[in-house]
């Protein structure tokens, strides 16, 4: 079928090109993933882990931002998007592969697969057993909790179907057209506050327990609104494609400037939210609060700087002059751009989270059998590994501690000489803290030796996207496209029957 006789039809042709394209990248995707798995070495199962959350995270969200797109414009009586619609639609049946995904990582945690310790760290039983901020945290933060999720999921792809069943039998009816919106915004109604409270828990499980002993009261607001620009550019994108096939000819340079307009504000909107939870958290200076932004800023900084340019300078000052957000090319490049910078911001939300938990987990498992080591507050600085203790001070909160790797001595005497520094409020700073041997009974200091183990290197796939991984996003991007296209096909782009398609259509801004 060639273009002319789609743009006469409106109707989208997922032509065997296309599926060898996205099939393509699936696949591509899928050997990256395993590649990640058997090559990685020391860190392999790790990294496969997190890749696979990150990115069954970062798409899920995003067809879940664009279910929610469809009924906020429901609920509020919106008109303008009508010419479009079709491609938000498609994108959020992707909800259903999602609940797949999420699911496989959640039976992982469930059954304590080799990787997945380091995953979340509360899933680790020996860690729990010593670790009283966990324990703490258990009834909310267990296996059998993170699975409730999958149902989550479950229940925001019924409302998607139900949504999109109810958009598309318009086509067949025009006695349905004003039926079925008023059924559409009964069940956007529904579902609204559902996304709200659901969607906070679902993050809360997903991305913030990575860093199991930190919170934020403002995390699920600013992992959502990243969730909303990436799945706002990832609509444009596509319809910019159907565009360059001669479809969805009502989507004019007025609309294009909206979705412009959404994505400037919204990037705005996620800085605040960015610089508000930094600020709070920096400002109050609470270890159990400024560890999560210390490792970020001292093991991550060029990941933390990147996170910031592409996701509010460059669209900030490129999206601030009128004609740039009426231009394809323009907002195009900064719609790709931003896409691409919320899936780092994910990243960035995930990776020093393993991460930390890797280098806890080897300092916890080591005392539990070596426990005369004696860390002491100290001034010392520049150290790359952070974990934090097990201990409580006395306003019950857990102190955070920094490791460094001690010298080796055989200076017993010293060994109480070391721990003036001790009266320091740790919770008043966030200097690290030194790990000064103490003698055993031989009087020797061998187990504090075999302690210093250096794992504070740089670890592609970590602390930086490797190839491995930009091939992992690119396959879960080729499966969520796959999917978005053969939910296009099925239905046509020109909703005929709707009640806002005039409105639309001589939309001006």
């Amino acid at each position: 079928m060639n273009h002319t006789t789609e743009q006469h039809n409106h109707q989208f042709v997922f032509d065997g090109r296309l599926k060898s394209i996205t099939g393509g990248l699936a696949l591509i995707g899928l050997a990256c993933l395993l590649a990640t798995y058997f090559l990685d070495g020391e860190y392999s199962h790790s990294i496969f882990w997190s890749n696979l959350l990150h990115n069954a995270v970062f798409f899920t969200g995003v067809s879940f931002a664009a279910l929610f797109f469809i009924c906020v414009h429901t609920i509020g009586w919106g008109g303008w998007h009508v010419v479009f619609k079709r491609v938000p639609e498609a994108m959020m049946m992707f909800l259903p592969v999602g609940a797949v995904l999420i699911a496989i990582v959640g039976i992982a945690v469930m059954l304590d697969v080799k990787g997945t310790d380091f995953l979340y760290m509360w899933s680790d039983s020996k860690l729990l057993e010593t670790d009283h901020l966990l324990q703490q945290k258990s009834p909310f933060l267990n296996p059998t909790v993170y699975l409730l999720t999958i149902a989550v999921v479950a229940i925001w792809a019924l409302f998607a179907a139900i949504i999109r069943k109810l958009s598309v039998s318009q086509d067949k009816d025009a006695k349905l057209g004003e039926t079925n919106l008023y059924k559409m915004r009964f069940w956007a109604a529904i579902f609204l506050p559902i996304a709200g409270f659901s969607s906070a828990f679902a993050i809360w499980q997903w991305v913030m327990s990575v860093d199991a002993h930190w919170y934020s009261t403002l995390f699920a607001w600013y992992s959502s609104v990243s969730l909303w620009v990436s799945s706002l550019s990832l609509i444009l994108l596509i319809v910019a494609f159907l565009q360059s096939r001669n479809l969805l000819p009502g989507f004019t340079r007025e609309h294009m400037h909206d979705m412009g307009k959404y994505i400037f504000g919204f990037s705005v909107f996620w800085t605040y939210l960015w610089f508000s939870q930094f600020m709070l958290i920096w400002y109050a200076n609470n270890g159990e609060e400024t560890q999560y932004f210390f490792i970020r800023f001292e093991q991550f900084k060029p990941l933390f700087f990147i996170n910031l340019l592409i996701n509010f300078v460059i669209p900030f000052f490129t999206l601030m002059m009128n004609s740039a957000k009426r231009t394809l090319g323009t907002v195009g490049f900064i719609a790709g751009l931003v896409c691409f910078g919320h899936w780092v911001d994910y990243f960035l939300m995930l990776k020093p989270g393993v991460w930390h938990n890797y280098e806890h987990t080897l300092h916890e498992h080591h005392d539990a059998h070596h426990d005369h080591l004696h860390y002491s507050v100290g001034e010392s600085s520049h150290t790359p590994i952070g974990s934090l203790n097990n201990n409580q001070n006395d306003n019950g909160r857990a102190t955070l501690t920094y490791y460094t790797q001690p010298e080796p001595t055989t200076d017993t005497t010293q060994s109480d000489s070391t721990n003036t520094a001790a009266n320091t409020d740790t919770t008043a700073t966030i200097a690290p803290v030194t790990a000064e041997p103490k003698a055993d009974d031989k009087g020797t200091t061998e187990t504090a030796h075999a302690h210093s183990h250096e794992h504070a290197h740089f670890v592609m796939g970590i602390h930086m996207p490797g190839l491995l991984d930009l091939g992992t996003m690119l396959g879960f991007l080729g499966l969520f496209l796959f999917v978005t296209f053969t939910y296009l096909e099925k239905a046509s782009l020109y909703p005929k029957n709707d009640p806002f398609l005039a409105e639309s259509e001589n939309h001006h801004t």
